[in-house]
């Protein structure tokens, strides 16, 4: 399966980068795997920097940092130049495993059918990815197994391998979530579109510091929260009355438990728009 890969940075050398430390391991160091994959390092950070002379490496600087949407969409281009059946999107903080990348290369997916394959995904000992979508607090409930995914799921983006022919059916990614919600709104495009997501049984690893609200800035959770009401409110109206309940009671354990009352402060005029 001829593969693009696109890792996206923020203002983080590219050796200190858990991402790219394991595919350099794993793909960069491996003729095995020669010929099979691209692999993009997109830059959002003010500076630039130097990567190393290792073939395979497309390096793009882009200080404007207009999120990930933006990298995605240019390595989709990229990918259809190349010719590439699938696009890989990567974090910057993926610890990615051999097994993952065996499984993946040797997988046999029907492309009419699977749009996206997602790894399983832990957060210090939580999985976190892929979630079932018919409910707005995913993380309290049943898990998806290993396999074809009938009901509706969403899965981080790191780790997501996209089928570019559905890609090209929905015309790329979509400029509205810049950063935040692009992969709920990505996932609710694959089912409703008639695609499935392919659960692949493999873990990883990964950092989400987002789910801390005492180290969230104010200005990510403003981010955050604002693709959230954008969401639910364009493609998911039929649970808006859920999602304003939902808001109120983060409001209120906001209130009582996070230092920086400004973020229940936000949530609140928040509701006000919903």
């Amino acid at each position: 399966m001829k593969t693009t890969i696109v890792m996206v940075l923020y203002n983080q050398k590219l050796q200190e980068s858990k991402t790219f430390v394991t595919i350099e391991q794993i793909l960069l160091n491996n003729k095995g795997f020669t010929g099979q994959y691209e692999f993009i390092v997109y830059d959002n950070s003010l500076k630039p920097q130097e990567v190393p002379a290792t073939a395979g490496i497309t390096y793009v600087h882009d200080e404007r940092n207009l999120g990930i949407a933006q990298a995605y969409q240019y390595a989709w281009e990229q990918a259809k130049q190349n010719g590439s059946e699938w696009l890989l999107l990567l974090d910057h903080d993926t610890e990615l495993t051999p097994e993952y990348v065996d499984t993946f290369f040797q997988l046999e997916i029907n492309r009419d059918e699977i749009a996206a394959v997602v790894p399983m995904v832990m957060c210090e000992g939580t999985m976190i990815s892929p979630v079932f979508s018919h409910t707005l607090q995913p993380l309290r409930g049943k898990k998806p197994v290993a396999g074809k995914q009938e009901q509706p799921v969403m899965a981080i983006n790191s780790g997501t391998a996209v089928n570019m022919a559905f890609l090209s059916e929905i015309g790329g990614f979509t400029q509205e979530f810049p950063l935040d919600f692009l992969d709920h709104w990505f996932f609710y495009k694959v089912y409703e579109e008639g695609y499935k997501v392919l659960v692949s049984p493999v873990t990883l690893e990964h950092e989400l510091s987002v789910m801390n609200y005492d180290t969230v800035s104010l200005n990510r959770y403003k981010s955050i929260i604002g693709s959230e009401l954008k969401f639910y409110k364009k493609y998911k109206r039929h649970v808006l009355k859920r999602y304003r309940l939902q808001l109120m009671m983060r409001a209120g354990k906001q209130l009582l438990f996070v230092k920086n009352k400004k973020i229940a402060l936000h949530t609140l005029r928040t509701l006000l728009k919903v």
